[in-house]
């Protein structure tokens, strides 16, 4: 591929990784598989642009990348071995011992920073050092604590530990039959196989090139790509189903309504109706609905239920799941907007949905057209009509 070819390439990557990954960072909601998401696109964002400069035509014109590489590829099995435990369990809350998972990224990035913190003509100097032993992965005692063969033989363990612990996660969650609403929806039980796949072949092709082939002394760059189409299949897979980019409906999704798990005895129904009754006069006393960031968990916090039980509750009485029930308080807020004419006429439907609590266009149009079986736009229009 010539240069230029390279650097639009690159360059198309590296921006979508970015922006994928900072709408997932920092859109509303607290699933963690999308903040987990999140973190493996800005990180195949930047070893995108690093993979560019470390080209052989590029590499002693921008000698800062070299060696950056290296740490990163320590963070990819175990984000993705998060990923797919946070997809099938979408209700859990983020595990401190999965900090552990990323020692050996810590370790190997203090490993080089006597590299990093050189001067740029030290940097240059061993580049080229490098260069004339035609071994990207050549010992350098000086600015290392291990052989760098050690590291692609610890990566590669790593990477297979991480393989068969997903694998094993997978079949086990599709023989208990845990979290169905994921396999019973193809698009995400085809997200899961593509991962698999891609990680299947990442790790072949790790094995074959730098340590059946030459003992690690191939470049590093076919590598590269091979990431970069790994989180290509992400990026398409966003992008042939955008409804996934919202983090509430992914969260939604994921998680389903709230299930009765057991029959109720007549004092339990008794507090289940009193509860929903005392969420529907707390709804309109405070109309805290129109709160965007609203969900069950705070909703508990502000009325000292349990959020589970506020679930169940409206759950059994009203026959939906607590978001269809907010969502229908917002859609009832917005119906007695439009009793008047002069807010409908000044209003666009971002201004409509902002104000009656949805965070995003996507979930107000889902949610709308969930409840009254048309868009927001055919609705308001037969009602200027």
């Amino acid at each position: 591929m010539s240069n230029i070819g390279s650097l639009y390439l690159f360059s198309l990557v590296s921006s979508l990784c970015v922006l994928f990954g900072l709408n997932f960072l920092f859109r509303k909601g607290n699933l963690i598989v999308a903040k987990v998401l999140a973190v493996q696109f800005l990180i195949l964002g930047y070893l995108v642009v690093a993979a560019y400069f470390l080209l052989p035509e590029n590499i002693v014109e921008t000698p800062y990348f070299f060696r950056t590489l290296a740490p990163l590829f320590y963070t990819l099995p175990p984000l993705n071995f998060m990923f797919l435990w946070y997809l099938l369990h979408p209700k859990e809350r983020f595990k401190k011992s999965h900090i552990l998972f990323f020692i050996p990224f810590v370790l190997q990035t203090i490993e080089n920073l006597p590299f990093y913190l050189s001067s740029k003509a030290i940097k240059i100097q061993e580049i080229k050092w490098m260069l004339v032993q035609g071994d990207f992965f050549a010992y350098s005692p000086r600015f290392m604590w291990f052989d760098p063969i050690c590291h692609v033989y610890a990566k590669l363990v790593m990477y297979l530990i991480f393989y068969v612990a997903m694998v094993h996660f997978y079949l086990r969650f599709r023989r208990d039959k845990q979290n169905e609403i994921l396999f019973q929806k193809g698009i995400f039980h085809f997200w899961i196989i593509g991962i698999l796949v891609f990680r299947l072949c990442t790790l072949f092709y790790i094995w074959y090139t730098f340590v059946y082939t030459d003992n690690g002394k191939s470049s590093f760059i076919t590598t590269d790509y091979l990431l970069i189409s790994e989180f290509v299949f992400h990026l398409f897979y966003l992008a042939i189903n955008p409804k996934l980019l919202d983090v509430k409906i992914l969260a939604e999704s994921l998680r389903g309504p709230e299930k009765e798990d057991v029959p109720l005895s007549p004092e339990e129904e008794a507090r289940l109706c009193d509860l929903a009754e005392k969420v529907k006069s707390y709804f309109k006393t405070t109309e805290v609905f129109l709160n965007s960031q609203l969900t069950a968990e705070l909703l508990g916090s502000l009325t000292g239920h349990p959020h589970r039980l506020i679930g169940q509750a409206i759950k059994h009485v009203h026959g939906i799941s607590f978001r269809d029930y907010l969502n229908n308080y917002r859609i009832s807020y917005i119906e007695q907007k439009l009793s008047d004419p002069n807010y409908l006429a000044k209003s666009s439907i971002e201004t409509i949905a902002e104000a009656s609590g949805f965070g995003s266009r996507q979930s107000f149009y889902t949610a709308f057209k969930k409840a009254k079986g048309c868009t927001p736009k055919e609705y308001f229009n037969s009602r200027i009509g």
